[in-house]
């Protein structure tokens, strides 16, 4: 995490100077809060006097800003004694104000190894409704000073012995706490920045999909764990979510991941809904390396350029309930041999992605009933076969679905410089395209739902054919 303004500073300044696109820029847990107090809500005043001068310097460079939270307040916090007397917090089974003491033992909690102890602290009762609202306005301060999204992180920790204000059971409110929780940022978020509102939460249940979007937690950073997180997203997927995230390169881990397994982290998630790169240690893409930061520069890219295609996909999701991430199970749900593979996975409607989830670079794909083709060397490869294939540093193995397409946008370094008259400058064909092309004329549609037309001649066809 950024430790302070100069350093977060820098590091945006590096983004843009390195030509590495991004749009946003966090402060985590640490990185703006007092640990033993918090959560409060105010930035830590010995590191941030000006809160509001270090965002606008973000958003001159096109940056918006995320802050994160949890919720939880310290006993330390000045504010504790009276949220606790008004009944704001989840309660013992004596009536009394329940104190989560955190386990930081290293035999049973990664705590104990990588992080800052975290305080004695009281659980925000979100049965409450006086605690519900004061939660969700609370959120206005920061959002007026120019954030933009929150990262709602934790929400796990209910105590089976823990009792709301609603009356239930910790081991009742446990699964639904979660959602509760991302509900009031969400609308916290909506009330000030309208539909334009996310949250960026970590646990969820039945219901959460409607206040998006959630990332998969804290995975290792080594090779199980960029399995496991894709294997989560596909899940998450499976149970009507359409939007997943990763910590790109793992979170937790006793050295810094290897510069192949960061890069392909990197490959792998360009193809989700949404894409961040974060973990304890150094994660910006030029720590690894004059090599893999140039590889990853070119992914960084490549993931602008998909922009279009993903708008479609997530238009889709909206109209059908399709995740963006499909798992073959879903995608291919007659096909017996495609669920055995369930670390590939269809990105949209048209694209196969096969990670690579080993070094060396060796995966073996399997490619469904139909015609395919690479979508980097424009091979093409009859469907019901498995590949056995090496994949070398630069890509990971993508194929396109016979008769689909795949419009790809122009190089930008962040959204701000997309233009709805031309979001699209190469059309990819995979063989003859019979599918709906809707999937890219939609996303040419605008937020407030105006069609802009674009000129076919602005357009580059690449079509790729068998033979």
């Amino acid at each position: 995490y950024y430790r302070t303004e100069e350093e977060i500073m820098a590091a945006a300044n590096e983004l843009r100077d390195k030509d590495f696109p991004a749009d946003v820029i966090t402060f985590d847990g640490r990185a703006w809060q007092d640990t033993p107090t918090r959560y409060n809500f105010e930035w830590d005043p010995s590191r941030y006097p000006d809160p509001a001068r270090v965002v606008s310097q973000l958003k001159a460079l096109d940056f918006k800003v995320c802050c994160w939270e949890y919720p939880l307040v310290s006993v330390n916090n000045k504010d504790f004694e009276a949220m606790s007397a008004k009944g704001w917090f989840l309660k013992d089974q004596y009536g009394d104000t329940l104190r989560y003491a955190w386990d930081t033992s290293a035999k049973t909690s990664p705590f104990g190894n990588v992080l800052t102890p975290l305080p004695v602290s009281g659980i925000i009762d979100f049965t409450h409704p006086d605690a519900y609202a004061y939660w969700r306005d609370k959120h206005n301060e920061l959002f007026a000073v120019g954030v933009d999204v929150m990262k709602v992180d934790f929400g796990e920790q209910v105590p089976a012995e823990a009792v709301a204000y609603n009356g239930e059971s910790g081991r009742l409110l446990h699964n639904v706490y979660p959602m509760l929780y991302n509900q009031c940022v969400y609308e916290a978020s909506a009330g000030f920045h309208g539909d334009q509102a996310c949250v960026w939460g970590r646990a969820g249940w039945t219901g959460s999909h409607r206040y998006p979007l959630q990332w998969g937690g804290d995975p290792q950073s080594d090779w199980e764990g960029l399995a496991g997180s894709i294997r989560g997203g596909l899940s998450w997927g499976m149970s009507g979510a359409p939007y997943h995230s990763t910590d790109v390169g793992g979170f937790y881990g006793k050295e810094q991941p290897s510069g192949e397994l960061y890069l392909r982290w990197v490959q792998a998630s360009i193809f989700s809904s949404h894409f961040r790169i974060h973990g304890i240690g150094m994660r910006e893409p030029w720590c690894f390396g004059p090599e893999i930061e140039q590889l990853a520069r070119a992914q960084f890219k490549f993931r602008y350029r998909l922009i279009p295609y993903l708008m479609g996909a997530v238009e889709e999701a909206v109209r059908t309930s399709q995740p963006v991430m499909r798992a073959m199970a879903m995608a291919f749900p007659a096909d017996v041999i495609a669920r055995q593979f369930e670390t590939q996975f269809m990105c949209g409607p048209s694209l196969l992605v096969a990670p690579v989830l080993q070094a060396g670079g060796k995966v073996k794909v399997w490619l469904p009933e139909g015609d395919w083709y690479h979508l980097w060397s424009g091979q093409h490869y009859q469907g019901n076969q498995l590949l056995e294939l090496s994949a070398d540093l630069e890509q990971i193995p993508v194929f396109g679905r016979g008769g689909h397409a795949l419009p790809l946008g122009p190089e930008v370094s962040h959204t701000g410089q997309i233009s709805a008259d031309a979001l699209i400058n190469e059309l990819v064909c995979f063989g003859e395209v019979t599918a709906p092309i809707c999937i890219w004329q939609q996303a040419l549609r605008l937020q407030d739902g105006q069609l802009h037309s674009q000129q076919q001649a602005d357009i580059v066809l690449r079509q790729l054919a068998e033979g």
